[in-house]
């Protein structure tokens, strides 16, 4: 087989792979982000409106304060399968970003591996014999994976923006309370309508900082365990490989990291996010400066750290795509 092929191969292998982990992964955790998404956005969200409620009728979902208050409320509200709301575009999404993800990992390890051999002249210390292949490991571990995100972010921002918008539409459809019934086409319609393709990308430029931080932590560091583990193996000449717990524990570490290391940026993006479609009086964020600003001013700090527990819960779903992604990724290649 030519290097070509080869290479061909191992990327269809890695798309393949990516998008079945995931999809399966993403879909048995829907349940945690959607009610993460409503109590980090819960000051963004606009309540449901109902003309003839009663004095006495219970909270609505976007009115509750916790997260097992606000499961409650959706279950009693909206019913159980609400709680996958959105979820046709997180399949796309996360179908395509972890395809992605680990597609440009993967061509971002062998670019640099080659820019790193460049620089060996240059910097002595990253000569094998001065200890150097473990500095490139993490190098090239890290700065992948960071590229990855970024580059991944940027072709599937308006799916991200569209599976926010959909998540945090509480209320019931056949009580005229949601504001997209429709779903995906009730959102490209009114945000095209009132901001073009702009609007699709609010929250874009502080998106690519957050989301690249988490991916230099959560791909870089997960690739980083492994090769360190690979190589000390080699050196031992034992052939032994990571134990699917092993790779599951290194995976909840570096997630349960790079989510609480970037949440306060996820958070702005998130609102910057809910501003589109409205119009410039209703706006509560000029831009993402103002946005850190005002939520400092009205919130102080937890204002940044709003739905961090059940993000944190979310964590056992993102180490599951890096486990999965392995197990999928061992089966396409078998044989």
């Amino acid at each position: 087989m030519s290097d070509n092929q080869s290479a061909t191969k191992r990327t269809i292998t890695d798309a393949i792979a990516g998008a079945a982990a995931g999809a399966f992964a993403r879909t048995a955790v829907a349940p945690i982000d959607r009610v993460k998404l409503i109590v980090q956005l819960r000051g963004s969200i606009q309540p449901p409106s109902r003309p003839q409620q009663q004095e006495k009728a219970p909270l609505s979902v976007a009115q509750h304060r916790g997260a097992i208050q606000i499961f409650r409320a959706i279950m009693r509200d909206e019913g159980v399968l609400s709680l996958w709301r959105g979820n046709a575009p997180t399949l796309l999404i996360e179908a395509g970003s972890t395809a992605l993800n680990f597609v440009f990992l993967d061509w971002y390890k062998i670019a640099s591996g080659g820019v790193l051999a460049s620089m060996e002249h240059h910097y002595p210390s990253l000569r094998e014999e001065n200890g150097g292949a473990r500095k490139q490991r993490i190098l090239r571990s890290f700065v992948s994976g960071g590229l990855a995100g970024a580059t991944t972010i940027t072709f599937l921002y308006p799916l991200a923006f569209m599976r926010t918008r959909l998540a945090v539409d509480v209320g019931v459809a056949e009580r005229g309370e949601r504001m997209f019934a429709n779903g995906m086409r009730d959102i490209t319609r009114t945000i095209w309508s009132s901001d073009g393709i702009r609007g699709f990308y609010k929250g874009y430029g502080i998106a690519l900082i957050s989301v690249s931080m988490h991916r230099f932590v959560y791909l870089g560091g997960y690739d980083y365990i492994k090769s360190e583990y690979a190589a000390k193996e080699a050196e031992k000449k034992s052939g032994e490989k990571m134990l699917i717990a092993e790779r599951f524990a290194a995976a909840q570490f570096v997630s349960m990291v790079a989510s609480t290391l970037h949440y306060p940026l996820d958070c702005v993006r998130r609102r910057l996010m809910m501003e589109a479609g409205r119009t410039e009086s209703d706006r509560k964020y000029r831009n993402t400066i103002h946005c850190f600003r005002r939520v400092w001013a009205e919130e102080g700090y937890r204002g940044f750290l709003l739905g961090l527990g059940p993000n944190l819960v979310r964590c056992i779903g993102s180490a599951l795509v890096l486990v999965s992604y392995d197990e999928f990724k061992r089966i396409l290649t078998a044989g």
